[in-house]
């Protein structure tokens, strides 16, 4: 018989047992026989024995973590959700409103988590879900403390520790840091993240906010600096980009009153602004505007953003007109005047010198002219060819001379 605690005390042989062994081995010598093969010891036994109980151990530890998940799935406390349970989540990870910041896996979890806490019964009592022939369908309406609670279960099922959930709204709320978000607690800002998604049945909630958002405003809201602008001159118009300056936190963008920006690229505004006619100044009045996800808006000083269209021009340029019999080939030139006012008039004095002449010897001549609907207006031609001198034209601070040098 072994002993369990290996000791060898029992397996001594009884002297009978060595005086018939003695006999034995007499008898094999006088027979010239081989002697009989000594017995080993067997090394492998306390090995084998040690094995034998770490079994049994195991076997007991299995017993046990198997009784205890039993009764734990059966009483509800962990364990995949059954029946109406399962189906409620479901809903809640499917069709709930989830901000987009958050996973599906944490919205899962989210889900099961409210649906442990409440049961089915108690979310359709709530009148968060409801019935929907075999099954159920997402309503859309929480009551304020249900809201809280189901956002502090999304925020608790952040992935990546203890302070994930703080960061992952900073990153949402384009916060420059989530440590303020850790002092005034998950539950405060649960409780914002519901008011501000979530249709509420009761104005509770609301109230109770009033000191987060007071916390929050004192953290992050700060009044911003005015927009800075340049301006890029056209015809008879101002092309003005506004933009919104760097904020550490929220959502600049730009008021521009009644403006309406060509093109709209927040915090970047462009607008294209005409005038009457060339050299005249156009602004915009913007205000930086900056935006919490929790509703404070915080606004700057206004400013105005101004330009210069470009000034109106004075050129000679080539024109065609019949030639003289005598001159067959010949160039006509006649001074243009862009960027005035739409049927604007203008008088053009010209001075010539050397072969150019005005009538009756006159120093100077003039010429009246209009402006069409596009401020463009030309002289008539003057014939050019042959001549040596110059001839200046000019209207008051413009002045183009023929030829340019």
């Amino acid at each position: 018989m072994s002993d369990p605690t290996g000791s060898t005390a029992q397996q001594r042989p009884k002297p009978t047992e060595l005086a018939n062994a003695a006999a034995e081995e007499a008898r094999r010598r006088r027979l010239g026989l081989p002697p009989l093969p000594r017995r080993r010891r067997d090394r492998g036994r306390p090995i084998r024995l040690a094995f034998r109980w770490l079994v049994i151990v195991g076997v007991l530890v299995g017993m046990a973590f198997l009784g205890t998940s039993a009764w734990a799935y059966f009483t509800g406390e962990i364990g995949p959700l059954r029946g109406d349970e399962k189906a409620v989540a479901r809903t809640l990870t499917f069709t709930g409103d989830t901000p987009s910041w958050a996973d599906p896996e944490q919205i899962r979890c989210a889900a099961e988590a409210v649906v442990k806490e409440k049961g089915s019964a108690g979310l359709v009592q709530a009148g968060v879900v409801a019935r929907a022939g075999r099954g159920f369908s997402y309503t859309g309406e929480w009551p304020s403390a249900l809201g809280a609670q189901w956002y502090d279960a999304l925020l608790g099922c952040a992935d990546g520790g203890s302070r994930s959930w703080s960061r992952q709204v900073a990153s949402a709320w384009t916060l420059h840091d989530p440590r303020c978000l850790r002092e005034l607690g998950r539950p405060a800002i649960a409780g914002v993240l519901a008011v501000t998604d979530l249709k509420l049945t009761d104005e509770e909630l609301a109230a109770k906010n009033v000191a987060a958002i007071t916390g929050l405003d004192s953290c992050y809201a700060r009044t911003p600096e005015a927009p800075t602008g340049t301006a890029t001159a056209g015809y008879r118009e101002v092309t003005l980009k506004v933009s919104a300056p760097a904020v550490a936190s929220g959502i600049a963008s730009i008021d521009d009153g009644a403006a309406q920006p060509t093109t709209e690229e927040d915090p970047d505004l462009t607008y294209t602004l005409p005038v009457a006619k060339g050299g005249t100044e156009a602004c915009v009045q913007a205000t930086t505007k900056v935006t919490y996800a929790w509703g404070t808006v915080r606004t700057g000083e206004p400013t105005a953003v101004c330009g210069k269209a470009s000034a109106p021009t004075l050129e000679w340029h080539p024109v065609k007109r019949s030639c003289p019999k005598d001159t067959p080939k010949c160039t006509y030139m006649s001074a243009y005047v862009e960027g005035l006012a739409d049927k604007q008039k203008l008088t053009i004095t010209y001075r010539p010198t050397g072969d150019f002449k005005c009538a009756g010897k006159k120093k100077t001549c003039t010429v009246k002219i209009e402006a069409d609907a596009n401020g463009k207006a030309r002289t008539p031609g003057l014939m050019v060819t042959g001549k040596k001198g110059k001839i200046v034209a000019s209207a008051g601070a413009l002045k183009a001379t023929y030829p340019a040098s």
